[in-house]
């Protein structure tokens, strides 16, 4: 694992205060989201920051396979939370159209993604088994893919479509978030440097903020 900061109560609020700088070093700012509840209170506290939102530039790491509007697509909850209300151009909002079927959301989003050379953050949500976007453990994907489908998801809905490790690698920046104290038998393998998705992408920089709920008790400070 790369530089891991534990936060007792706020890793969502640790992880807003990197963002930050980050976005206004530079002109445009391009950001990958990620789904899951753990990170839903970070977009919040995003949705009350002072940036430059014109130069922002959201992209998605994956997306599950459900119509428009339906409640597990992740950006549905993020619009609902944070962009609808937000100032970054729409133009700007990069996101994948899973409702035209999995091989065109694909080709669609590969287009896009060629558009960009390099992220600056990439944010990863870890799950209790170790995957992340929808790249999961013992699953084996293309290599030489941008973006790739997942037909057989151990979490429903099965079927999704998820940057590839290649992809999300190409980063300035990962940031990855652990919250939950089912994941404390995770952050020990991972601190054991067992193998899992979760350590496949770690771009030019990696930090990894761990709730302190997550972290196994004899580990504790």
């Amino acid at each position: 694992m790369g530089a891991a900061r534990t936060c007792p109560n706020t890793p969502l609020g640790a992880t807003e205060k990197d963002i930050g700088p980050i976005s206004f070093k530079k002109g445009d700012f391009s950001l990958v989201l990620t789904g899951g509840k753990s990170v839903l209170t970070l977009y919040k506290i995003l949705s009350k920051s002072n940036a430059n939102w014109n130069k922002w530039h959201i992209y998605m790491s994956d997306e599950r396979c459900v119509p428009i509007g339906h409640k597990d697509r992740g950006d549905q909850v993020i619009n609902e939370i944070w962009l609808d209300n937000c100032t970054i151009p729409k133009k700007n909002i990069h996101f994948i159209k899973t409702e035209v079927g999995l091989i065109e959301a694909q080709k669609e989003y590969e287009k896009v993604l060629k558009k960009i050379n390099k992220f600056d953050v990439v944010l990863l949500s870890i799950g209790k088994d170790g995957h992340i976007s929808s790249l999961f453990p013992g699953h084996v994907y293309p290599e030489n893919r941008d973006v790739i489908i997942e037909r057989n998801s151990p979490k429903l809905p099965m079927e999704r479509v998820s940057m590839s490790y290649n992809r999300l690698n190409k980063a300035s920046n990962i940031f990855k978030i652990i919250i939950g104290e089912l994941k404390q038998p995770l952050v020990k393998k991972l601190l054991e440097n067992k193998v899992f998705p979760a350590n496949a992408v770690i771009g030019k920089r990696e930090k990894i903020f761990i709730h302190n709920n997550a972290i196994p008790k004899k580990d504790k400070p």
